[in-house]
């Protein structure tokens, strides 16, 4: 009889986490593209600007699209775990950046690869893993968001056509996004919900941007307007009344995104820690010899190896979720394992961030520094793609069964 805490990856023996050669090639064009990249983000992070070279500088090293099939475009058809490798490196640039993927890659283009028809695939995922087109993924409404079946955005069937009506809010890569996956109900209803790739030319659709966030000044986050903005029958993604189904697949890519991404940040914390502690001298000696200081390391690289580790087996499982599409169960133990990971490691970025300001002292309290922007740029990540205390009770009701969920 399997215990409740199954993990769904019976045999650990076959968990390696080794690097591949073919993986190692990879991580190194994104290494080499992260510190090309990085003395512009310094630049926008100080200036709160978005940073123009992030598309130019990845698409070159083709890392638009580094998980999507061959057959589009720029797609590298690397699979799950090598593309969360990938994150972790780039979060170490900032969750600016890596938020800038999860929404053009995990929630955008890897949600039209599952649910798109091949002609959909076809339109959308070239352009997009090339860097021609942006993407986003607009389900949060301002009175939407641990609750997607509240959204009030709207559809009617009008022909050869969908005439959508309401509102996004904090929509990352929002009032940039050239194509965007939307969804709504049908109007007068809350049930049905539908999918759309809404594109950024349609009559009826508007963005803008929004400011004064408390961190992550270089990602673009936005607002969308649809006044019977007019969508194509055939931009309808997935089956009619689906809408649901492929949102939730969709937050479990950008869920993995967001945890791995974490671990970058943690890595960057310790990096900054550890070299400031050997050289910063107080009380005659170096603070990395003050036993505290020693506590705030040693308790960040534990917490690194074991948000690796959840957040390696979440993505070793969604991929063999994903190949195989009709086994439920592995989608639930995938689901509920991307939920710890999310959780774990996005909490343990933000204590790493906050250690390291400590470590830092007065120095850590300057935006010149590293740690800070980790700081405030870590904590929507334990709001966004599910709060913290979704997450909670996601792993909680995988444990006690149906009939515990607090929500339906």
């Amino acid at each position: 009889m399997k215990s409740v805490v199954d993990s769904g990856i019976e045999d650990l023996s076959k968990m390696s986490f080794e690097v591949s050669e073919e993986q190692k090639l990879i991580l190194d064009e994104v290494d080499r593209a992260c510190k090309e990249l990085r003395p512009f983000e310094d630049r926008a992070y100080l200036s709160s600007s978005f940073n123009d070279h992030l598309v130019p500088i990845f698409s070159k090293a083709q890392l638009l699209g580094l998980p999507v099939s061959r057959r589009y475009g720029n797609g590298q058809g690397a699979d799950i775990l090598t593309y969360a490798l990938a994150l972790e490196r780039i979060g170490r640039e900032g969750t600016g950046v890596r938020t800038f993927l999860s929404g053009h890659v995990s929630l955008g283009q890897l949600t039209v690869q599952k649910w798109g028809s091949e002609q959909q695939k076809e339109r959308f995922l070239p352009p997009a893993t090339r860097g021609e087109k942006v993407m986003c993924f607009g389900l949060t409404e301002p009175t939407a968001g641990s609750d997607p079946a509240g959204l009030r955005t709207s559809f009617e069937d009008h022909g050869g056509f969908y005439y959508v009506n309401g509102s996004k809010a904090w929509i990352s890569n929002g009032s940039i996004a050239d194509v965007a996956v939307v969804f709504a109900y049908p109007k007068g209803k809350q049930e049905g919900m539908c999918a759309f790739v809404v594109e950024k030319e349609f009559e009826g659709y508007s963005s803008q941007q929004q400011k004064h966030k408390l961190g992550m000044p270089t990602s673009d986050t936005g607002s969308l307007f649809f006044d019977n903005c007019k969508v194509p029958k055939e931009n309808l993604l997935g089956p009619i009344g689906k809408g649901l189904s492929v949102a939730y697949s969709g937050l479990m890519s950008g869920r993995l995104s967001v945890a791995a991404g974490c671990l970058g940040v943690i890595e960057d914390c310790i990096d900054e820690a550890v070299a400031y502690a050997r050289q910063r001298v107080q009380h005659g000696k170096p603070i990395g010899k003050h036993q505290l200081v020693q506590r705030h390391i040693g308790l960040m690289a534990t917490n690194l190896e074991a948000a690796r580790n959840l957040t390696y087996k979440a993505a070793l499982l969604k991929q063999r979720s994903d190949e195989e599409p009709r086994n439920v169960e592995l989608r639930d133990q995938a689901d509920i394992m991307i939920a710890k990971s999310k959780l774990f490691a996005s909490n343990a970025s933000f204590d790493a961030a906050d250690r390291t300001v400590q470590i830092f002292g007065s120095s850590g309290y300057s935006f010149e520094t590293r740690a800070p922007r980790h700081l405030v740029d870590t904590r929507v990540c334990r709001i966004y793609e599910g709060t913290d205390e979704i997450m909670v009770q996601k792993i909680a009701v995988g444990l006690l069964g149906p009939g515990f969920e607090a929500y339906k």
